[in-house]
């Protein structure tokens, strides 16, 4: 089955719970192109609020100079797009299996794209957008909760771990280069 744009879109804002269920039979490419046009709508109204709140570019270009930089920008955004999508979702479906998920690598990417509806509907609206993640998050939960059968608080940790492995490592870098090896004893270390 494939995710009819518009519909998909309209039940993530009215039914999500409904919209994942239904959705459970859309491919890898039906996940991928759903995303795609999410982040494609994002990036033309967040361009266009910037255009209008202020001067998007640091210098005048010539109207060439212009459409050459937005046609490098959406080719920029699809191809960056699909590989921080696949990559975001091995990442993600890695700490999903490791809370004992069940789903497989496509269930992850396509509750990540739908997540990401949130972006297209609000982020590019200043101050409101700021709700955007949060609503993002709720989503992202409810799709791996669902595809992948984690209760709540398993697909929350699931979601988080990227993020609380990072602050660990950070800290233990930090840590590391707070320690100056040559003023350490043995009689100090035991």
């Amino acid at each position: 089955m494939s995710l009819p744009f518009i519909e998909t879109m309209k039940g993530m804002i009215t039914d999500p719970g409904e919209t994942i269920r239904r959705s459970r039979s859309a491919s890898l490419g039906d996940a991928i192109i759903y995303y795609l046009i999410l982040i494609l709508i994002f990036s033309v109204l967040s361009t266009a609020i910037t255009w209008l709140l202020g001067d998007a570019h640091p210098m005048p270009l010539s109207p060439a100079g212009d459409i050459a930089l937005a046609a490098t920008y959406l080719v920029g955004i699809i191809i960056g797009g699909t590989i921080a999508l696949l990559i975001i979702g091995a990442i993600l479906h890695i700490c999903i299996k490791i809370l004992g998920g069940s789903g497989d690598y496509t269930d992850t990417v396509r509750a990540f794209s739908l997540a990401e509806t949130p972006a297209a509907v609000i982020a590019w609206i200043p101050i409101i957008g700021l709700f955007a993640g949060i609503w993002a998050f709720v989503l992202m939960v409810m799709g791996v909760s669902a595809y992948h059968q984690l209760s709540t608080v398993r697909a929350v940790i699931a979601i988080l771990l990227p993020f609380i492995l990072l602050f660990i490592l950070a800290a233990l870098a930090f840590m590391y280069f707070m320690v100056d090896p040559a003023s350490v004893t043995v009689t100090e270390v035991f």
